[in-house]
This record gives structure tokens, sequence and C-alpha cells, in this order.
């Protein structure tokens, strides 16, 4: 190879190179960030509106894929033997969609994907209400409960009521799935409830779409209470993840999609206000709520 040969190679590597570091320098600083011109406009509409906040914006905002998943298949009597002894004299109603199990001292319903248990005397033993025993009963349990919890993680430990709330949730990808969960309630008695629901993933779908950032999806915080008293609000978390529409979407026999949704804690309030992320649209149960499209962090006199 002659020196000319060489020189001309060297020179169409370096303009490769130079074409991907300014793809990659765009891609990761440009195109799906915060500035901070719209983090300072978030929070000083925030401010006006009477709402602190205790947590960081989620800054990338980069394009999300739905998340395709199908109904897990409960297996009943196993179920049952998880949940009841073996001696225990339980009662079994069944209908296509919904089995319910009693015994003399808990009620167990499944439902689909669903599960909820209740306990009149509690399960477990606890000598001493805390977190850290609470946390050790429900890992037990979570274990006990098979294969399909393995990779639950616990997301959330909240004090209520004279006992302990314990959030577990799934996570795929790095991304919560905030339809696969297990939620316990114990307190000096032991586990007197569990809620669950359990859905099978299968993956990503093939195209990605745009996302609102987390400032935005805030906005429709504040929109969507703009008649409510928000003195004294914070906010504590925010998060994204993955959810169900309003409608559950079928797309291919049992496959349902998730789509990606943000999730707004306020303190001392049980519920998270959620925000679809394709759209900027509140999750709720009116035909009301409108998204805030084309509303950039800085159009400070949307929500005033």
């Amino acid at each position: 190879m002659n020196w000319k040969q060489a020189k001309r190679i060297i020179i169409v590597m370096l303009a490769a190179l130079n074409i991907v570091l300014f793809v990659v320098n765009r891609y990761y600083n440009n195109d799906y960030r915060l500035t901070q011109d719209e983090e300072n406009a978030a929070y000083r509409i925030l401010a006006e509106n009477g709402i602190g906040i205790y947590t960081n914006f989620i800054t990338e905002y980069k394009p999300m894929r739905q998340l395709d998943v199908t109904v897990s298949d409960l297996d009943i009597d196993e179920l049952k033997s998880i949940f009841f002894d073996a001696d225990d004299a339980v009662d079994v109603t069944a209908d296509i969609e919904k089995t319910v199990m009693h015994s003399y001292s808990a009620e167990l319903t499944v439902e689909n994907s669903k599960i909820s248990y209740v306990s009149n005397t509690g399960i477990g033993e606890i000598n001493v209400l805390g977190n850290s025993a609470a946390q050790s009963l429900a890992s037990d349990f979570i274990h006990k409960m098979g294969d399909k919890y393995s990779a639950y993680v616990l997301d959330r430990v909240i004090y209520k009521n004279g006992g302990y709330q314990l959030e577990y949730y799934e996570y795929y990808k790095g991304y919560k799935i905030f339809n696969n969960y297990c939620i316990f309630f114990i307190d000096e008695n032991g586990i007197r409830s569990i809620e669950s629901e359990d859905y099978d993933i299968n993956g990503f779908a093939e195209s990605s779409e745009d996302i609102y950032s987390s400032a935005e999806a805030v906005l429709t915080y504040i929109y969507e209470n703009k008649n409510e008293s928000n003195a004294g609000k914070f906010i504590e978390e925010m998060e994204i993840g993955y959810d169900f529409k309003d409608t559950d979407e079928i797309v291919d026999g049992s496959k349902m999609r998730l789509v990606p949704c943000y999730r707004i804690y306020l303190l001392n309030e049980d519920e998270p206000f959620t925000i679809y992320a394709y759209t900027n649209k509140a999750k709720v149960n009116t035909d009301m709520a409108q998204p805030l499209q084309g509303m950039s962090v800085l159009d400070e006199s949307a929500v005033q």
C-alpha cells in the first residue's frame, strides 16, 4: 500500500468518525433533554401555583416504544396452597372470569391477572412490628408466591394506619411496569392484605414515538388541578414507566399494549397522578381532561 492510498483511507475514516460524533452529540445533548431555562420556568410555575417540589425533573425524554403483554395464566390450585393451610376448610366459588376462595378467617379473589387477599387474623409471625421486620415477612412470602415474582423489586415502603404498606414492582429493561405489582399491608398481626396484578411481558413494539418531557407533565398536573387549592402541596417524586391506556388495547388475540406514563407522587397523598407521555394527557375517568398538546414548558400563561 502506497502513502497516497493510506492517506485517502485515513481521511475517509476521520470523516466517518466526525459524522458519528456529530450524531451522538446531537442525540444526547440536543433534541431530547430539558434545558436549564425549561427547568427554571417549570420551577417558577410551580412556585406561582403554591406547589413545592422535593425531587428533580427527569431531564431526558427520548422516544419510547410501546410494550406488548399478555394476561398471566394463574393456577388456582397453586394459589390455594400458597394462601391457605392444608387443613383449612376452604369454600370455592367460580365463574368464567373470577374465582373466590374463603376460609373462616381469610378470603382470596382471583380475577384475570389480579389477586386480592384479605386476612382477619394475619399470616406469618412478627415479633416486634418495624420496617425491617415487615420487609422480611413480605420478602419471604413473595418468594413463596412463585417464580413469576422473583424479578419483583421492593420499590416503596409507607407507614400508614398502624402498619406498613410495602410495594413491589417488576422492572423491564430499566423501566418500571406499573401494572405488575404486589402490595402488602403488614401490621402487628402479620400480613393482613395482598393486592397483586401480573402480566407476561412479550417485549417492545417495533417503532418508537416521541414523548413529552417531565416538565410538560408537571404543567398538565397543574392545569388539571387549577380549580383546587394547591397551597402547601409538595411533589416528592417523579418517575416514568409503563401503564395501560384508559381503554386496554387488544393488538393480537390476548396481547395488550402498555404505553409510557409519568407518575407524580405528592406528599401525604396515597395515589399518584398519572400522565400519558405520548399525549401529555392525564389518566382520569372523565372525558373533560384535555392534553396540553403543543404547549412548551416556557408558555407560562397556559396555566395561570
